[in-house]
């Protein structure tokens, strides 16, 4: 084995997907192609692009006249500078979820309607 390469004996999976089961389907296709870009710019009027995938807005979570709200546009991170709110998640689901007040499954089902 050279050096650097690792053997793993079981297969990795990310804690933060979901099973296969979940994911069969016509959604799946449909979700995995929702661009998070286009997500963000349409909940977030005042968007604009920095560099290297990353956005900023004024943060929807608390009263805020400067862009504080960080935005990685490519796979749809999100983490509030601010340390008045620090909100913060990992993707479009969890961004739409906190936004309109929605659970995983209903922020999820909200992202398919209206962009997959």
């Amino acid at each position: 084995m050279k050096h650097g390469q690792r053997k793993f004996t079981k297969s990795y999976r990310s804690p933060f997907s979901a099973p296969k089961s979940k994911l069969n389907g016509k959604n799946a296709s449909a979700f995995n192609q929702i661009d998070p870009a286009v997500v963000y710019e349409d909940l977030l009027p005042d968007l604009s692009y920095g560099s290297n995938g990353f956005a900023w807005a004024c943060c929807p979570f608390h009263d805020d006249n400067n862009p504080s709200l960080c935005i990685n546009v490519e796979s749809g991170w999100f983490k509030c500078m601010s340390s008045n709110c620090e909100a913060t998640g990992l993707n479009i689901v969890g961004f739409v979820g906190r936004l309109l007040g929605y659970e995983y499954a209903e922020s999820r089902n909200y992202l398919e309607q209206h962009y997959g």
